[in-house]
């Protein structure tokens, strides 16, 4: 499941990312590239558009109602290890510093459906929630409502720089790069490309998940409407970790 989620985590640790005391300057770049990627990047995808990063590619689906709850929500498939799909909604998160209020859109996945064997298996929002809460840890605005903290924390701000960013085959498209002040990792992304992410580098100077190539049109689904309405509830969560229901789905 974490690779399934790891293209939309990586691009919004920029979210949050924390501020120093040029606050409103650097809250309204990181709220305007967000918004830029957020309606660019997902919001107005042509169906079929993808990415390919490695031997993972995600693929937009378009709009979707859900099988399991009947709400319209977004699809990104991914493939290349196990596959999977996130369905979620566009989620308003308000920051509010020195009497001016900044509205981020975020992403807020409502539940997965994922294929191991020959079988589908859904995961409701309730469930990642739970396994969430059971490690202890949180992956960023994926799988909760947006860790957006209001005010903001002013003690610390990245660096906010802008390139030209070359693929192979020679295309480029501009890019915004976020540094790190305190260990140097950096995050490079673009409303240009699909889902916005290009590339994250470590502390250490490693290069991790990278945007190798991505089109707008051409992708198919692995997990098909069909597929998806046959759906089993899964009874533990990746990782061997029994979930225990809550309530009814």
């Amino acid at each position: 499941m974490r690779k399934i989620v790891v293209l939309v985590v990586i691009l919004f640790v920029s979210v949050t990312a924390q501020w120093a005391d040029n606050c409103l300057e650097v809250a309204q770049k990181i709220w305007t590239l967000q918004n830029q990627i957020v309606n660019q990047s997902f919001q107005q995808l042509p169906v079929g558009a993808w990415a390919q990063y490695g031997n993972l590619k995600a693929v937009y689906l378009g709009e979707q109602l859900s099988p399991k709850t009947g709400m319209k929500l977004h699809v990104i498939e991914i493939s290349g290890g196990p596959v999977g799909q996130i369905w979620y909604k566009l989620t308003p998160k308000d920051v509010t510093y020195q009497g001016k209020t900044l509205r981020f859109w975020t992403l807020e996945p409502m539940e997965a459906y994922v294929l191991m064997g020959k079988k589908v298996f859904y995961i409701s929002k309730a469930t990642i929630e739970t396994f969430m809460q059971m490690r202890g840890s949180y992956w960023s605005t994926v799988l909760e409502e947006g860790t957006i903290l209001s005010p903001p924390d002013c003690n610390h701000v990245p660096e906010i720089t802008e390139t030209l960013y070359t693929f192979p085959g020679n295309k480029r498209v501009k890019a915004t790069v976020i540094t790190s002040r305190e260990n140097g990792g950096q995050l490079y992304c673009s409303p240009e490309v699909p889902f916005g992410m290009i590339q994250t580098v470590s502390s250490g100077g490693q290069v991790g998940l990278k945007l190798t190539d991505f089109g707008l049109e051409g992708g198919q689904a692995k997990i098909s409407r069909k597929m998806a309405l046959a759906a089993e509830t899964m009874p533990f969560f990746p990782g061997g970790v029994v979930i225990k229901k809550r309530h009814k789905e």
